[in-house]
């Protein structure tokens, strides 16, 4: 250290706490831990995906996040504020949105109507002026806003599930498996299209997803499960391209790595001490 500059360089600057983070995470239902130890962030502007095989405690890190599971010890954190166990109605107000993987609409409402559910919390200029916020995100709903939802597409559907979630303004966004049963086209559209949009416009946003390849491609960090442990967390252009992937993945079986749309899915069976253990909570 110089005379001239006895305090020495100037201390680089803290980052804030992440949008939404896990310490040490333990989660299962009853006695049992179903994840352990589980450490995550994601960062505003950032898609996070958790991919694994099933079984390896996807839904269960979930369920654990939004109060839905037993917690057995560690953390949730929201921008850097203690929220272990906080119910979901909870979160909601604290700027966490969810969008599960079924039952995320109404079938009988139109468009406008489920978004004005989704906003059930605000008064009724309040709600006017968000749902405007949101058809700016999504603003191929703003034609469809009369539309039964039933009657539309997969990806109409998903884009109205989001775009409810939406309405309460949350810093983040936590989709379950949002390309469930959609076909390979509109599960490029789902991805590229809607979640992509999230982080794009300032959200931090928590992807699970059983097509691994289509959210590795997306994502910008990937958590891999395995047996309820981080295997692997990087960049998820690094898990993409690990050839290790396929074999946690798919037990080694790289002919299976193929599903109906040509992508690389989780669903197969990740081998455990010899035996295949099934999809599980």
């Amino acid at each position: 250290m110089s005379p001239a500059d006895p305090a020495g360089p100037p201390a680089s600057p803290v980052p804030p706490p992440a949008a939404l983070a896990t310490h040490q995470l333990i989660a299962g239902y009853g006695d049992i831990p179903v994840i352990r130890g589980v450490d995550l962030e994601v960062r505003v502007g950032q898609v996070v995906a958790v991919v694994g095989p099933n079984g390896a405690g996807k839904s269960t890190l979930l369920k654990a996040i939004l109060g839905l599971a037993r917690i057995m010890g560690g953390q949730v954190l929201a921008d850097g504020n203690e929220v272990t166990g906080r119910p979901l109605e909870e979160l909601v107000r604290l700027g966490v949105g969810y969008v599960p993987q079924v039952d995320d609409v109404f079938d009988p409402l139109k468009v406008s109507e489920n978004l004005n559910m989704g906003g059930y919390l605000l008064g009724k200029d309040e709600r006017a002026t968000r749902m405007e916020e949101v058809l700016a995100i999504f603003p191929a709903l703003r034609s469809r806003l009369n539309r039964y939802v039933g009657t539309m597409s997969g990806g109409e559907r998903k884009m109205t599930a989001i775009a409810r979630a939406l309405m309460m303004s949350p810093r983040v966004l936590i989709l379950d498996e949002p390309t469930a049963g959609l076909s390979a086209a509109l599960t490029e559209a789902v991805l590229n299209d809607q979640v992509r949009t999230l982080a794009d416009h300032g959200h931090a946003v928590l992807l699970v997803e059983q097509k691994a390849q289509a959210a590795l491609r997306l994502a910008d960090v990937a958590s891999v499960l395995v047996q309820g442990r981080v295997a692997m967390s990087a960049p998820a252009a690094e898990v993409l391209a690990s050839p290790q992937m396929a074999e946690v993945f798919l037990g080694g079986r790289a002919e299976q790595a193929a599903d109906a749309g040509g992508e690389a899915s989780v669903a197969g069976q990740a081998k455990v001490d010899g035996q295949a253990k099934v999809d599980g909570p």
